[in-house]
């Protein structure tokens, strides 16, 4: 494959070169370029082939020789009885080896007296000089050389460098020459032996990549899963031995935000705040945009932002100091708190045609965030269970009890 990809490679196969095709139809037969494509993705080799009289057409239906290595039967191809010829488009895993020979050809006289005579009314013709000349030429290249031609080799002729194709091409020599004391391939029951032999090694193969895919080593994430076990470690949600610690266990109760939602409870930040303060501050948490309207809040509420930014800080800070590519600022700005005034007064019970007036935000917004709040305000809840802190899953019930109401939590007319 190095060989057939590389520009010497492909400068090789060029008009003229004789090669070694194998295919469904063709098996270690000799053949010589008469054109190639200029697809660069899907590039194609026009060449003619000899073959059996008998066989120019290819069998769709006949056994793929591809499926089979051919390192073990290196024998050219030499017709039993009369020589025929075929000409084929070949794809590149088609071309079993590139010969040192190259033949004079004239293509285009070649591929014009083909197509002729693939018509009805040609059928019966001769082959043109062009074309018998090529066919001989190539049957007596596989009559002199029964045993294989000679291949351009990959490092002294194509001058490939790379310490995989020189390593490469080494290791397959020394495969070749084992090949020769095999007495295995020699077998007529080979081909099937072998077939069975490589139904093993593929599900050998599949068995191979499943463990690969649930193994450490395929996760692509597997660095920044380290990265933010060292975050754990540091902020003691788990031990050095990875075992899960009373702040591991809350912050798996929680479901978004759950570091820093972990550690306000731990500092006790929602603590001085009233039941409507407490969702108003919580708000943060499900609130994703930027607003033009400056909420007017409690001087309670005010401390308790500004702690939540204090924490929210220094957890960023700890997170880019372990590595993980986000900045403190950018962990920061993520929590926003435009809806606090209009959660603090929906939980005090002013009416929602009010709380509209309070800010920019969309009165679809205000509700989705107002519902998503009263999930946070559970969790919190069941996470101060946990803790032991019955005061503050009080307050959390308080304040869930206080934003259910109106037409925020009515059922939709749909469902009716």
């Amino acid at each position: 494959q190095a060989i057939l990809e590389s520009v010497n490679g492909l400068k090789a196969l060029s008009v003229g070169r004789v090669i070694v095709v194998n295919n469904r139809q063709h098996l270690n037969a000799l053949g010589v370029i008469l054109q190639v494509s200029n697809d660069a993705v899907n590039r194609t080799f026009t060449a003619l082939i000899i073959c059996e009289k008998g066989n120019e057409e290819v069998d769709q239906k006949g056994e793929d020789s591809t499926a089979l290595p051919h390192l073990y039967n290196t024998a050219l191809f030499v017709p039993e009885g009369p020589c025929s010829h075929t000409v084929q488009k070949l794809k590149l895993q088609e071309i079993f080896a590139i010969t040192v020979k190259t033949l004079k050809v004239i293509p285009e006289r070649i591929i014009d007296n083909y197509n002729k005579r693939l018509q009805p009314r040609f059928r019966d013709d001769p082959p043109g000089q062009a074309i018998s000349t090529a066919t001989q030429e190539l049957l007596r290249l596989a009559e002199a050389n029964p045993g294989g031609m000679a291949t351009l080799d990959p490092v002294n002729d194509l001058q490939l460098k790379s310490v995989d194709v020189v390593e490469g091409s080494m290791r397959l020599r020394v495969l070749q020459d084992s090949l020769r004391d095999f007495n295995c391939i020699h077998s007529p029951t080979f081909a099937e032996q072998f077939a069975r032999i490589k139904e093993r090694m593929s599900v050998q193969e599949e068995l191979d990549r499943l463990l690969f895919l649930v193994s450490d080593q395929s996760l692509t994430l597997l660095p920044e899963y380290h990265q933010r076990i060292k975050v754990l470690q540091s902020l003691q949600y788990i031990d050095s031995s990875g075992a899960v610690q009373l702040k591991g266990r809350v912050a798996s109760q929680i479901s978004s935000h759950e570091l820093l939602l972990t550690e306000l409870l731990f500092e006790n930040v929602l603590s001085p705040l009233a039941p409507e303060e407490s969702a108003a501050l919580l708000s943060c948490l499900v609130f994703t945009q930027n607003t033009q309207t400056e909420p007017h809040i409690t001087s309670t509420l005010k401390e308790g932002i500004d702690r939540v930014l204090s924490v929210a800080q220094r957890i960023g800070q700890l997170q880019r100091d372990c590595g993980i590519p986000q900045t403190a600022e950018e962990f920061v700005g993520q929590f926003k708190f435009g809806l606090t005034e209009v959660v603090y007064c929906w939980a005090r019970g002013m009416p929602f045609a009010e709380i509209a007036f309070l800010t920019d935000v969309q009165e679809g917004t205000v509700v989705r965030c107002i519902q998503r709040l009263d999930e946070v305000l559970k969790e919190v809840r069941s996470a101060a269970r946990i803790v032991g802190d019955s005061v503050l899953g009080s307050k959390m019930e308080r304040a869930s009890l206080a934003i259910r109401r109106d037409i925020v939590f009515t059922a939709s007319l749909y469902t009716h």
